[in-house]
């Protein structure tokens, strides 16, 4: 999905992508919050991070919140716009609050894009690994066993979208949602590459949708990611410009041993 110079806005409660131009002043206000205080630590190993095991995974509960590499390295912050439109144009790796907010990254944690994933030096905390497209099309079918035989665009699933979701903090209460699977999914947002005029990278969907990156790119300039919206029942996949900034979940094991494990299950 490559469209010059144009925001790609989310439109999922028709299960389409509408092309729209926004303005950076067009973000929604952060939500006040009491846990200001309560931030987590840096994730750097798995036994800090809460988790829950869903079929053969093990999932973060918690969006990824590290500001630096496995091997040390610190992450580029890019809060304001034109240091993150220039992470997106060179494909360096960047992070940010929603809104340039700490108070946002307490509740939802930091957004990315993707070029943090796909730095050598690791983004995921020792112990565990960035799910590619297809651990996630597992976790999905894991959570809808008719998931595969959907035939729906953009849909994977009809049914999952409540099973991750929390049933509080959306803008409105969540269809259904009951976090039974234990993911807890919040409405974390998104930020764009840039905006129609390239001179401003606004964010979106605060309280509205919880995006997550995969680790798989598409040709192109684009890779893969899932989506729960607050008015429906989908998990949708997508593909949107590497530059996007989106939350990130861990599964838990290195990836060596990860599919090591999972191939000897299966013999």
């Amino acid at each position: 999905m490559k469209i010059t110079n144009l925001v790609l806005v989310l439109a999922l409660s028709a299960g389409t992508i509408t092309v729209q131009a926004q303005n950076s002043d067009q973000a929604p206000q952060a939500p006040n919050t009491a846990e200001a205080d309560q931030a987590p630590q840096a994730l750097k190993t798995e036994t800090s991070v809460p988790s829950v095991t869903i079929g053969t995974q093990t999932w973060m509960q918690r969006n990824l919140d590290v500001v630096t590499f496995r091997n040390g390295d610190t992450i580029p912050q890019a809060a304001g716009d034109s240091a993150w439109m220039a992470a997106a144009e060179n494909e360096t790796p960047a992070w940010c609050y929603y809104n340039n907010d700490p108070a946002n990254g307490v509740v939802y944690g930091k957004l990315y894009n993707w070029f943090a994933l796909k730095d050598t030096r690791g983004l995921a905390p020792l112990g565990w690994h960035l799910p590619s497209d297809q651990e996630w099309t597992l976790l999905i079918n894991t959570l809808d066993t008719s998931a595969h035989l959907l035939q729906m665009g953009g849909a994977e699933s009809v049914k999952a979208g409540p099973l991750l979701k929390t049933a509080e903090g959306w803008k409105e209460e969540a269809v259904e949602a009951n976090n039974s699977s234990g993911f807890t999914a919040l409405p974390a947002g998104y930020r764009v590459h840039w905006n129609i005029e390239k001179t401003a990278a606004p964010f979106f969907a605060l309280t509205e949708s919880a995006n997550w990156w995969s680790s798989t790119p598409t040709a192109g300039t684009d890779a893969w990611l899932r989506n729960v919206y607050y008015k429906n029942n989908q998990v949708k996949k997508y593909f949107f410009h590497r530059g996007y900034g989106f939350s990130v979940r861990c599964i838990q094991g290195e990836l060596e041993d990860f599919w090591k494990d999972n191939n000897d299950q299966n013999k």
